[in-house]
């Protein structure tokens, strides 16, 4: 009877032991599995909120598109400032109109035509702009439409830049400055957290020594200010060097320039 006590006692025992390991193996699971849920949760926020890369588009330039100085001083009719397919367009000129630009903002400097040929006035005020004005020419025509053959109202309404023959050149390239500014700003891409952001326009000027100065913003910007920050930085390093613009009597002279950077569909 005494050795069946025992017998048993020991079998209890040995079952106890066994039930408690299995408790706390289990009990260890369940911890380990909350640890790991945890884990992915916190992962998962690490997650860009935008996955896709957006298409970008980097470029350096003048604001409005360059007209040389030359150029301007032969002009006698709306004509010599289109390019050969909006000519075509042209079934009958209404109107044309000259305004003077400043500060990105049309001002109240402004003459108004009603033929192709520009009057006295007209071109009074664009042969005594200086270097680097800006200026648009708003001009109101009739344009067949090729589907219906009717003539229909358009308009064309270019922004010009008065520039010398020579511009300020980079000896390295253009192609090689753009890819400075992209190389150097991948890092900061990572800010980006949708594909929707706005673009932004900084301006520089190269002094007749060859010399960066003058960088600044205006109102435009990414909405991010590391970006804006991290460009107008790269600007004022630019490496390698700059041949100044020069004017009609070959005095080098300074030059503004625009760096734009933004979403290649809204640039």
């Amino acid at each position: 009877m005494k050795n069946n006590i025992i017998i048993f006692g020991t079998a209890l025992i040995i079952v106890s032991l066994l039930l408690f390991g299995f408790t706390n193996r289990n009990s260890s699971n369940e911890s380990t599995s909350s640890k790991s849920n945890d884990l992915a949760f916190v992962n998962s926020n690490l997650e860009p909120i935008n996955n896709k890369t957006p298409d970008l588009y980097f470029g350096i330039d003048t604001q409005g598109a360059a007209i040389n100085k030359t150029d301007i001083d032969k002009a006698t009719t709306i004509y010599d400032f289109l390019n050969e397919g909006e000519k075509e367009q042209i079934a009958y000129l209404n109107s044309v109109e000259i305004i003077i630009i400043k500060d990105g903002r049309r001002t109240d400097i402004r003459e108004f035509g009603e033929s192709d040929q520009l009057t006295d006035a007209q071109i009074k005020l664009i042969r005594s702009a200086e270097l680097f004005s800006q200026f648009s020419i708003r001009t109101d025509f009739k344009a067949k439409n090729s589907k219906t053959g009717r003539l229909e109202e358009r308009f064309f309404n270019p922004h010009l830049t008065i520039v010398p023959e020579k511009q300020v050149t980079y000896t390295n390239g253009k192609e090689a400055l753009i890819n400075y500014f992209k190389d150097n700003s991948k890092d900061n891409m990572n800010a980006i957290k949708t594909n929707s952001f706005n673009a932004v326009m900084l301006y520089f000027t190269v002094t007749k020594q060859g010399d960066i100065s003058n960088v600044y913003q205006r109102q435009m910007s990414t909405g991010y200010p590391s970006i804006d920050e991290k460009f107008i930085d790269l600007i004022k390093n630019i490496p390698g060097k700059w041949i100044p613009a020069e004017n009609a009597k070959g005095e080098k002279i300074d030059q503004e320039l625009v760096f734009t950077f933004g979403p290649r569909d809204g640039c």
